[in-house]
């Protein structure tokens, strides 16, 4: 059996193969109350009875804010019917099915700088997360994803904080939201409850710090993508990409499971990625866009139809801009 293909256990959960759905959103939904539709539930249905082992939901939002999509949003008991709905899709086939949970950050804030937040807001959103964890706890997902990485707020935090409390300046310090939120919701979800995180840092030395606090946290899941920059320095030759180099570090050294993501698009590459021991599992997007049956396809041997490579990802724009979804239908 292909590497691909074998189970593996991630926090006492096992899942059936090491093919990940990663969270991509879908910048063409029309779902303005922030609450998980039929649209959604039949997109997560399809990579399920697809063959994938693991599926991310999209970036769900703790806090209502202004977003450029009509982002999912879990500050309230009122999300917890949708996504039980969509969890029991999923479950019908086989896979698993994590939340991702953001803050879009910045971006989106009043507040120019981490410094800037009140110590009652930055509290506020922390607990934010707790509460929209509990929900999805609630709703019988399998877990959650942080989302600490690609600018978002957690990112941001780690990564750029100089407020002048316990949240702020030296390392220890911008990585203590991140440690707190696992902890917390490990004690309010409990330890049959997958807490994954994404993260990334351009600083391949405080990437690996983060990783190892993610561990100490009690975390079970590592997904290693990017964070405010870019890599540097991937050496000469390597044969994948720079976030796939950014995770094969983080698996030399951590003792949990690691997801890595990045220019996957067929199963020889999903397959060398995992035998050359650069991640335990590997995301793959756009293959899954173009195709939802892409896992069960490449596990049996067979052709997905594949992503076109369009210079920018029309799903990003509006899925149903994509052209290999058109040809299938």
């Amino acid at each position: 059996m292909m590497l691909l293909g074998r189970p593996l256990n991630i926090g006492g959960m096992e899942i059936r193969n090491r093919i990940v759905v990663p969270a991509m959103s879908d910048f063409g939904a029309e779902t303005e109350d922030g609450l998980v539709h039929s649209c959604h539930i039949e997109r997560y249905e399809a990579f399920a009875r697809g063959g994938a082992g693991l599926v991310v939901t999209e970036a769900c939002s703790a806090v209502r804010m202004r977003e450029k999509r009509d982002t999912i949003v879990l500050e309230s008991d009122g999300c917890i019917p949708g996504l039980r709905n969509l969890a029991g899709a999923v479950h019908r086939h086989g896979a698993a099915v994590l939340v991702q949970i953001m803050l879009t950050g910045l971006a989106v804030m009043r507040e120019k700088s981490i410094a800037e937040i009140s110590r009652d807001d930055f509290l506020r959103c922390k607990a934010a997360f707790v509460s929209a964890a509990v929900r999805c706890r609630k709703a019988g997902l399998n877990g959650i994803e942080l989302h600490a990485a690609h600018g978002m707020y957690l990112d941001e935090v780690i990564e750029t904080s100089a407020r002048d409390d316990e949240y702020g300046g030296s390392f220890e310090n911008r990585v203590r939201l991140l440690t707190e939120l696992i902890r917390e919701i490990r004690d309010a979800c409990g330890r049959d409850f997958v807490i994954a995180v994404r993260f990334g840092n351009p600083d391949y030395g405080e990437l690996l710090k983060t990783a190892a606090a993610i561990e100490g946290a009690g975390g079970d899941l590592l997904d290693v993508s990017t964070g405010t920059g870019p890599y540097r320095n991937v050496p000469d030759g390597f044969p994948f990409d720079a976030k796939i180099y950014a995770a094969s570090l983080v698996k030399k050294q951590a003792h949990l499971p690691v997801i890595c993501v990045g220019g996957i698009f067929t199963g020889s590459q999903g397959e060398a990625v995992l035998q050359s021991g650069y991640a335990d599992l590997t995301a793959v997007g756009r293959g899954h866009l173009a195709d939802p049956a892409w896992a069960g396809k490449t596990l049996a041997g067979q052709v997905p139809d594949p992503c076109l490579r369009c210079r920018v990802c029309l799903w990003y724009i509006d899925g149903k801009m994509c052209p290999a979804g058109r040809r299938r239908k």
